[in-house]
């Protein structure tokens, strides 16, 4: 449950300040917690003056909270927002319409958020209207969703473990958003591995439902190496790994048909140790409350761009029935074959500098390259529509890893006001296809 403060503010000099509006709203505010997912943990007196300012932002941020909103239920002036702006909270500025028209003005609220955000120096989200309005509960629910994002991206905690895949330079870039990334070797792995209860790796084995080209005895060998993961995994928000060529050269199996299935219990796991990759899915997941994915671009087709990875995907993500098969390349146990569900999708790619690719589009359901796959179409850049030519041009002209982190969902707008709150620069799309770009 995200923690959300309200600060009320008024000039006693006008009528409204004295209907009680700000307890009414707060009570109706506070009844959206349970459908939206809040709690609303601080309600601070009625501000009129600096002082009381002051003292409201000082316990505001003693509150720990995820948001805070000031709430004008008449005109304020400029000095009591000040101290507000000063925090480093995310911030609403929230007016209340006026209780009637014509005659004196009870209010004036709505000028006071004109002047409020004519002020700030750094985001902040405005919001007019009473809190059982549509246009108000649909503008809340889209903050409260990137501020999900915001806290995992911020307070999260993921394990990289064995480095980065050989080769994939790009990949060694961690996140500068404050999510704690504490590193491991791959000896921890085989000590792990080490300390698997052959009994629950035969229960593991008894309880296999998936339709596999292998023998429940050829796959005990994933299974161990699932139960070292998840045992490994305990207590992270996500693992990011370095899954080849240590595992199938030393284990004899891919790692994948592990990686999948423990997604299916909960666990976000990205492949070829990609942390920056892995906390866009932690981000991704936040937002959307289902598991994200790593994808790569295999081909510009007139299907449309072909998605594909190893074999990973949780079958919340599956089109249709999957099946443990054996690796495209090495040929050994196991990767999960599914095509991808169709449906809306939106991505998130988090860049060193403080930046981020924010990016979208419809993925059809049909099967591509074994694995797990399908075509994006229709796609967007930071919610402009593009071609999908026009959308490769962007990704290999901003010179972006080869991996795309994909959420299920519209998710577009949420990911735009997580970068917003984070203080991340969302690239722009950059289709130029003829000339050099760089």
């Amino acid at each position: 449950m995200l923690r959300i403060g309200l600060v009320p503010i008024a000039r006693p000099l006008f009528r409204g300040s004295r209907l009680g509006l700000e307890t009414t709203t707060a009570q109706a505010l506070e009844a959206l917690g349970p459908r939206l997912g809040f709690e609303l943990v601080y309600r601070a007196p009625t501000v009129v003056d600096a002082p009381q300012a002051e003292a409201a932002a000082q316990a505001a941020l003693a509150h720990r909270l995820d948001f805070l909103l000031l709430q004008q239920v008449t005109f304020a002036t400029g000095e009591v927002f000040l101290p507000f702006f000063e925090l480093p909270l995310p911030l609403g500025l929230w007016a209340l319409p006026e209780v009637w028209e014509g005659g004196p003005l009870p209010q004036n609220a709505l000028c006071g958020l004109n002047l409020g955000v004519s002020l700030a120096q750094r985001p902040a989200k405005w919001f007019y209207g009473r809190p059982e309005e549509e246009w108000f509960q649909r503008r809340l629910e889209l903050t409260l969703s990137a501020l999900r994002g915001v806290r995992i991206l911020r307070e999260g905690r993921v394990l990289l473990l064995g480095g980065t895949a050989p080769g994939f330079f790009a990949f060694a870039a961690l996140p500068e958003t404050g999510l704690k990334v504490e590193r491991a070797e791959l000896s921890e792995l085989w000590a792990a591995l080490a300390e698997v209860d052959e009994e629950e790796v035969q229960n593991r084995a008894q309880a296999l439902e998936e339709l596999s080209e292998y023998s429940s005895e050829e796959l005990l060998q994933s299974l161990r190496l699932e139960l070292a993961l998840e045992r490994l995994a305990r207590g992270y928000d996500g693992v990011a790994l370095r899954e080849w060529p240590e595992i199938p050269e030393q284990l004899g199996v891919m790692p994948y048909a592990a990686m999948a299935r423990l997604a299916d219990l909960g666990y976000t796991l990205a492949a070829e140790g990609d942390a920056m990759g892995l906390a866009s899915m932690l981000a991704l997941r936040a937002i959307s409350g289902k598991p994200a994915l790593l994808l790569d671009i295999a081909l510009l087709s007139p299907k449309g761009l072909a998605l594909w990875h190893g074999g990973e995907a949780p079958r919340a993500w599956a089109a249709g029935p999957t099946r443990l098969a054996p690796h495209f390349n090495r040929k050994l146990p196991a990767v999960r074959d599914m095509a991808l569900r169709p449906g809306p999708v939106a991505g998130l790619r988090l860049l060193p500098d403080r930046r981020a690719a924010v990016y979208g589009g419809q993925i059809t359901g049909e099967k591509g390259y074994e694995g797990d796959s399908s075509y994006l179409i229709r796609p967007t850049w930071a919610a402009q529509p593009l071609t999908p030519r026009q959308f490769l041009a962007s990704w290999l002209n901003h010179r972006l890893p080869h991996h795309l982190a994909v959420g299920a969902g519209g998710l577009e707008p949420p990911l735009l006001e997580m970068c917003a709150w984070l203080g991340l620069e969302v690239l722009p799309p950059q289709p130029e296809e003829e000339r050099l770009v760089w």
